[in-house]
């Protein structure tokens, strides 16, 4: 990961693709209490190594990854009920400061959209619940490709939504996975660090920030080159 205040992005960016959980809502300790009552239902162990192999992944492949027994299918409607059950009980708003972007980058002509490999159920419920289609241009889910992070998928159909050429586009992430299905993407990577308590490696990403907070949005835009009124 380069020193913040020492990387310059060369292309000029006019587009933002933001992941959901973790980096627009903090929805992962919520996550990681629900899947671990989910496995540990089923019989099996559910821990940090366990969470880091899933973080990121479309939920369509939790069953592999964890190399379970039961039906996939099943596990799919399992997992999709635990963190459906999390996000209404445990997530109360958007991330603090998270608005402050959203309101900067819309000022500026900043195209946006959310590539999540959540479920679309969750995903369009978390939209409507903190109104974020006013800021929102285009939403991919994990229902929408086939092949979910690490593979680019996900984000290359949200540049085709924006009409935007991958390399003009930066994505903002909270897990290994999604950061490289950004960069598979050809696109440049910001690492959300703010909801990362267990250290999960988010070094594959161009540069990260901890906090959504004014002077964090004028480095960005430093670095992004975007002229700010």
């Amino acid at each position: 990961m380069r020193e913040l205040k020492k990387y310059k992005y060369g292309t000029p960016v006019r587009a933002v693709l933001w992941d959901l959980d973790g980096v627009l809502i903090d929805s992962e300790p919520g996550y990681y209490k629900a899947i671990g009552n989910m496995m540990r239902s089923l019989g099996y162990p559910y821990g940090e190594r366990e969470a880091a192999m899933i973080k990121g992944t479309s939920y369509k492949n939790v069953a592999q990854i964890l190399a379970l027994h039961e039906p996939p299918e099943e596990i799919r409607e399992r997992y999709i009920d635990a963190l459906m059950s999390s996000v209404r009980d445990d997530v109360s708003g958007l991330i603090d400061g998270v608005t402050l972007y959203l309101d900067r980058l819309q000022a500026m002509g900043i195209k946006m959209a959310i590539g999540s490999s959540s479920p679309r159920l969750l995903v369009d419920f978390v939209v409507e619940k903190f109104g974020l289609s006013k800021w929102i241009c285009g939403i991919v889910t994990g229902c929408d490709k086939e092949k979910g992070k690490p593979f680019p998928d996900i984000y290359l159909e949200c540049a085709r939504l924006l009409d935007m050429n991958p390399e003009a586009c930066l994505v903002i992430e909270d897990s290994a996975n999604g950061i490289l299905s950004g960069k598979k993407a050809g696109m440049c990577v910001c690492a959300f660090t703010g909801t990362n308590p267990k250290g999960f490696d988010l070094s594959g990403a161009d540069f990260a920030i901890h906090e959504y907070t004014l002077a964090s949005f004028r480095t960005v835009a430093e670095i992004m080159n975007w002229r700010q009124s």
